[in-house]
């Protein structure tokens, strides 16, 4: 082999794995390894750099990187391509073998509330590829807030009388819970309970209302309310 090629070869495979004449030769090798240039050689050898573990909107755009340690042609020479809910996002080529993928989350599923599962081609100039694969979390369902009516007085009850709402929130990550005319405290049973006390409520008022709203970590929002008479 001419000094000139061996250089080559190390400057962009520097793992050779024996020399060869065809793929076959490299079967007791790396999974996927294939012969180039007379020298056994292994597919890209890359890494997740950057995997974002928030939870996402639709609306929002994920950034994933992944760090190219060798392939051949060149770590700087490899392309990729992410695939998820069956749609492709190419990657951008960064300085130090960095590809780059801004994926918007509006190519997963609608109306869900789960780790939307994806999947990086990492390709060298023959077209030889690494898969690498992970999730994004995803969040395109409202919580589940309602008040339980059993909880909700059917006859009227006297003027002063503190009523405890019972509130229930369904969720997959945590929410805020806006009340009126208090905010619930969480129970130990994971439940809520709202205090409305009609003693504070005006005095020619005849019904009592009470409201909670729960907001998810990407901004989704659902309320629920509650009425019942007062007597004079």
């Amino acid at each position: 082999m001419a000094a000139g090629v061996a250089l080559a070869l190390a400057a962009c495979v520097p793992d050779p794995g024996g020399s060869c004449s065809a793929d076959a030769d490299c079967g007791g090798g790396a999974a996927g390894s294939f012969c180039a240039e007379g020298v056994c050689q292994s597919p890209p050898l890359a890494s997740f750099e950057e995997m974002p573990r928030t939870v996402f909107g639709r609306a929002q755009t994920a950034t994933v990187r992944v760090r190219v340690e060798r392939a051949h042609g060149g770590a700087d020479a490899a392309s990729g391509s992410l695939r998820i809910n069956g749609h492709i996002v190419q990657a951008v080529r960064e300085a130090g073998g960095r590809l780059r993928f801004d994926v918007p989350l509006q190519l997963g599923p609608a109306g869900v509330e789960a780790s939307v599962p994806l999947e990086i081609s990492v390709l060298d100039d023959l077209g030889h590829a690494t898969v690498l694969t992970d999730a994004l979390a995803l969040d395109d369902l409202a919580p589940r807030v309602f008040i339980d009516a059993d909880t909700v007085p059917s006859h009227p009850v006297p003027r002063g009388a503190v009523v405890q709402l019972r509130v229930h929130v369904f969720d997959g990550w945590a929410v805020t819970l806006l009340g009126s005319p208090t905010t619930p405290s969480r129970q130990l049973d994971g439940a809520f309970l709202m205090a409305v006390d009609t003693g504070a409520i005006d005095p020619s008022a005849t019904t009592a209302e009470a409201v909670v709203t729960a907001i998810d970590s990407v901004g989704l929002r659902a309320s629920a309310s509650a009425r019942f008479a007062v007597a004079r």
